[in-house]
This record gives C-alpha cells, sequence and structure tokens, in this order.
C-alpha cells in the first residue's frame, strides 16, 4: 500500500532538487548566475559593482516566479491530489448522470413549411393583386411567418388544445380564467420559434414540449390554425369588399332611378316618342317625305293625262280615251264596223236608199256615246288632277309642319341625350358594381392560399435537451478530471507560496 502511495523516482529527485535549491533560495546570485532577473532583457542585466558585501544578517528576498515551478513540480502535486481529481471525477460523473435522468427532458418537433407569395389564381380579376417584385414577396413571406408565430395562431391552438388547463403551460396560481390564458400564450410562446431559410420561401417551425406526442400535437395544430387563418384573413378581406359594394349598390339604384326617371320626364314634357331608338317625329317626317314625293308623281301623272285628254288632235283625244277607258275601246270598235257595213251598203245601194237611211241613226248614236264617254273621261281625269293637286298641297303642309316637329324634337333630343347617357352611365356602374359585389362573395369561399407543408411534423425519437445521459456522464467525468486537476494544482501553488514565506520570515 505504501509502494503505490509512494510517488515515482522522477518525482523524487525533482522534490530533493527542489529542496536543494531551496537551502540557497537566499543567497544572492553570482554574476554568472540566472534568476528571474535574466528574463527581463540585456539592458536590465544586474551589473556588478565593487560595493561592500551587505550584512549577512540583512534578508534577501526572492519573489516566486514561473521559471521556478517546472513540470515535475506540477506532476507532483497532481499525484498528491490524486485522490482530490478522483473525487471530483466521480462527482463530476455523478452529476451528469444525474441531471441526465432526473432533469426535465424536452422534445422538439421541426417541420418544413413552403409559403408561395403568389396564390392560386382562380379568377382572372382577382381582389387581391400578385407581387411580381421579389422584394414584396420576400415582405409577403416574413408577413406571413410572423402570422404563424402570432397571438391569434397560438390562442386558437391554446383554445383547440386546452393549453390553459395544462400544468407545462398554465398557471395553476392564476385568479381568472384570462390570465390562465394569457399565462398560456406567454408560455406557448417560448416553446415555438419559426425562421426562414436564406435564399428561399421555406419556413422551418420547431416546437418543443415536454412530452413529445404533445409536441407533435402543438406543431401540427399550429400548422392547421395558421392555414385557417390566412383563410379567414382572404375571407374577410373579399367580405369587406363584398359589404361596401352592397352598400354602396343601394345609392347606386337610387340614382339610377332618378336618372331614368329624369329621362322619362323629359320625354313626357317635350312629347319625345321613338321606336327602335329613332325619334317617332323623324319616322313620321321620313314618311311624310315620301307620301310628299309620291303626290307630286301622282299630280304630275293626272296633269299629263288630262292634257293629253284636253289637247291635241280629235284622234289623238280619243287614243288616249282609248287607252283610259275599255268602254270607250268597245265603242269605237263598233263604231269603226257600222261605218264599215255603211261604207259598202253606200257603194252598193247608194246613198239615199232606205237601209242606209236606217243605218246612219245607229252610227249617230254611236258617236254621241263616244263624245259622251269622251266627255266623261276629260271629266275625270280634271277631277283627278284636282285630288291629286289638293294632296300635294295637304302633304305639303304636313311637311311642313314635321320638319318644325323635326326641328323642335332635334334641339329637345340633344338635352335628352346628355340625360340618358348621364343614366346610362349610372346604370353601368350600378350593373358592375353589382356584378362585382356578386363575383367577390362568391370568391369569399374560394381559397387561394398557396402554402404546403413540405415535411410534416413526426415524434422524435430522442429528447432535444438535455442531451443524451451518456455523453453528460463523459462530459462530468472530464470535466470533474479538469476541475480536480486545477484545484490540485492550485493547493500545491497555495502550499508553495505559503512555504516560500515562511522561509523568508524565518532567514
Amino acid at each position: 500500500m505504501y509502494a503505490m502511495l509512494r510517488p515515482p523516482k522522477f518525482l523524487r529527485r525533482d522534490a530533493a532538487s527542489n529542496k536543494a535549491d531551496e537551502t540557497v533560495s537566499h543567497r544572492v546570485p553570482s554574476p554568472g548566475q540566472h534568476s528571474l532577473l535574466s528574463y527581463l532583457g540585456a539592458d536590465d542585466e544586474p551589473k556588478t559593482v565593487s560595493s561592500p558585501a551587505r550584512p549577512a544578517s540583512q534578508p534577501i528576498s526572492s519573489p516566486l516566479a514561473w521559471p521556478d515551478i517546472s513540470t515535475a513540480m506540477v506532476l507532483g502535486w497532481l499525484w498528491a491530489g490524486k485522490w482530490l481529481v478522483l473525487l471530483f471525477i466521480i462527482l463530476g460523473a455523478v452529476a451528469g448522470f444525474g441531471f441526465g435522468n432526473f432533469s426535465k427532458a424536452k422534445f422538439t418537433v421541426g417541420s418544413q413549411i413552403f409559403i408561395d407569395p403568389t396564390n392560386l389564381r382562380v379568377v382572372t380579376d382577382d381582389i387581391f393583386a400578385p407581387n411580381n417584385q421579389l422584394d414584396m414577396q420576400i415582405y409577403d413571406v416574413e408577413s406571413k411567418l410572423r402570422i404563424l408565430t402570432s397571438a391569434n395562431v397560438l390562442n386558437s391552438v391554446i383554445d383547440a388544445l386546452h393549453l390553459d388547463q395544462d400544468p407545462e403551460f398554465g398557471d395553476e396560481d392564476a385568479s381568472d380564467a384570462q390570465s390562465g390564458r394569457l399565462a398560456a400564450l406567454r408560455s406557448l410562446e417560448k416553446h415555438v420559434l419559426a425562421k426562414r431559410e436564406e435564399n428561399s420561401f421555406v419556413v422551418n417551425l420547431d416546437v418543443w414540449s415536454q412530452s413529445a406526442p404533445k409536441a407533435l400535437e402543438i406543431a401540427n395544430s399550429i400548422i392547421t390554425n395558421f392555414q385557417d387563418e390566412l383563410v379567414k384573413a382572404q375571407a374577410e378581406g373579399a367580405g369587406r369588399a363584398a359589404t361596401e359594394l352592397t352598400g354602396r349598390l343601394d345609392a347606386l339604384k337610387d340614382e339610377v332611378s332618378l336618372a331614368d326617371e329624369a329621362v322619362q320626364k323629359f320625354k313626357r314634357e317635350h312629347n319625345i316618342l321613338s321606336s327602335s331608338g329613332e325619334l317617332v317625329s323623324s319616322i313620321v317626317a321620313n314618311q311624310t317625305n315620301t307620301q310628299l314625293v309620291d303626290a307630286q308623281a301622282r299630280v304630275i301623272r293626272a296633269r299629263s293625262r288630262y292634257q293629253e285628254l284636253s289637247t291635241g288632235s280629235p284622234d289623238n283625244r280619243l287614243d288616249s280615251a282609248s287607252i283610259e277607258s275599255q268602254t270607250m275601246t268597245a265603242l269605237r270598235t263598233q263604231y269603226a264596223a257600222v261605218k264599215r257595213e255603211l261604207d259598202a251598203q253606200s257603194a252598193v245601194f247608194g246613198a239615199r236608199h232606205p237601209r242606209i237611211s236606217a243605218m246612219r241613226p245607229q252610227l249617230e248614236a254611236i258617236q254621241a256615246q263616244i263624245t259622251g264617254e269622251q266627255s266623261r273621261i276629260l271629266t275625270a281625269a280634271r277631277s283627278e288632277l284636282a285630288q291629286a293637286e289638293a294632296a300635294l298641297m295637304a302633304q305639303q303642309n304636313q311637311a311642313n309642319t314635321m320638319k318644325s316637329v323635326v326641328f323642335g324634337d332635334n334641339d329637345a333630343l340633344v338635352q335628352l341625350r346628355q340625360l340618358e347617357r348621364e343614366a346610362e352611365s349610372k346604370s353601368t356602374v350600378y350593373q358592375a358594381f353589382m356584378a362585382r359585389a356578386k363575383e367577390i362573395a362568391e370568391r369569399q369561399q374560394i381559397n387561394t392560399t398557396n402554402v404546403r407543408v413540405i415535411s410534416p411534423p413526426t415524434i422524435p425519437n430522442t429528447r432535444s435537451y438535455p442531451p443524451r445521459t451518456l455523453y453528460l456522464t463523459a462530459g462530468g467525468l472530464f470535466g470533474g478530471f479538469v476541475f480536480g486537476c486545477m484545484i490540485a494544482v492550485g493547493l500545491g501553488l497555495l502550499s508553495l507560496l505559503f512555504k516560500r514565506s515562511e522561509d523568508e520570515q524565518r532567514a
């Protein structure tokens, strides 16, 4: 046992040499010897002077310097304090083992979420404008990252998982439910960490808890409520826009009604009628002009007929009358037949024959009928000419009247068109607002957020804190060894300083 505790030979030799050095430590160093002062430099080297020797009774102090501490002395101190080092090694191992087994464990669940700043394009004219600039896209992702750890999302998680009643998150000493929820919110904020990776739109979400299943449940709930919060934000934005448009529709509807009433009132006051987008007065004026042209043509035809029947040679008048009347044509045919027969009989029997005398009254009667028919046709032509001239005059008067009406309507039409344009513009705005309000109301039911979970959270196999017990035990062993060595060296150094001080006092 003594042999085991006895220092090795090189330590004993070093200790003997150190003792011999201590016996001469109070001597004045000779010029050829080196001390601590020799390490100061050439200019600080002590000089030999021809001064009288100091009295032997005067103590000469020699302060402790690092060159006086050798490696053998340090190893000696370590060997002397080996039991102390061993004690600290054991204590460090026990501390590491105990910390690893008895400290509260933390389980961290990680997940990666891809937040695409460009939403899904469901409709052409969406209410939310897309961000095409990279800086704006990064700001959008950073804003959504803040929403991921916002109080709204975390409060929803607390309500869904009842974390305010969980001892890990809730405060048992809370006076009311509101204080408990606030304490749970503050605690949950410390359990959640979200950070965006550099040069990407991927967000890393880390959630830790003392229970691995609980951490997984919290992470899934955060992701779900985060997506719901984005959908809710879009729905609220679309709903707010739809509400504003719907509220404006009532006022626009009243304005459109007033504009339409102003148009109709103006038409009634100015007696303006329209058909197929054209004024009735214009249509009537066009018809009147057409009738006027027809009346002029009838007058021209009637005058021409009357002139043919009333002027010219008798044969021409008869030809014209024959053209106008079938009766005249038949009478002339009959007259020609009787005339031929009378001429033929006169050539055979002579002009005084009784038969010829009997036929002449018949020919005269036919001639009288022809003359009467000619007079009747002439009278009818005269009457027709008078009627045509009267109709022409009436059409001219009506055309003049319609011209003044059309001119007045055209003057009023300028104001009417202005009123109609105002009514049409208000109606267009009203229809656009109404269609947009219905579109936004339907858009409120559609989720266009483009958020994907590319790495879903899973239950961790090991705890994230504290490290494994084996590593803690090994760290405790090493730390105890280092600390024990430092204590042993420190004690040896202190003992050396005390011993030097005592020797100096005795000297």
